[in-house]
């Protein structure tokens, strides 16, 4: 991923992010919830930072992918990397174990190998300095 990235923190937000949106595009097929609006990543002190959806500039370019994969394929890499995620694991899980979770909110994700200081405020987007 780092190869097509260019960049060790992008591709760690490729790789954690992908899966992600890809679920928040397929969980609404599987299940009657509510999608988190929020993630946290934890900053240099420690502390967790709690951000809007909208400061991951990926999720805007994968989620618009995720339908068209699902829809039109390849289906097979949809449901590779969609596997990977952690808000479809936890739908998953309490729908084996027989869990009502209609109307149920998701939580939204702690980031562990993204630290807070990617999305706040440092002069210039970090989605800028990929493409100067």
């Amino acid at each position: 991923m780092r190869a097509l990235v260019g960049e060790a923190m992008s591709a760690r937000r490729v790789i954690d992010w992908l899966p992600e949106a890809f679920a928040l595009v397929f969980i609404p097929h599987v299940a009657s919830v509510h999608l988190p609006t929020t993630f946290r990543a934890r900053n240099r002190k420690g502390k967790w930072e709690t951000f809007g959806m909208d400061a991951e500039p990926i999720l805007g370019s994968a989620i618009p992918l995720g339908p068209r994969m699902y829809h039109h394929g390849p289906r097979e890499t949809f449901s590779n990397i969609v596997s990977r995620s952690s808000l479809l694991a936890v739908v998953n899980r309490a729908l084996n174990e027989g869990a009502d979770i209609t109307g149920a909110t998701l939580s939204g994700l702690a980031l562990i190998g993204v630290p807070a200081e990617v999305y706040l405020p440092s002069g210039k987007p970090f989605w800028k300095k990929l493409f100067r």
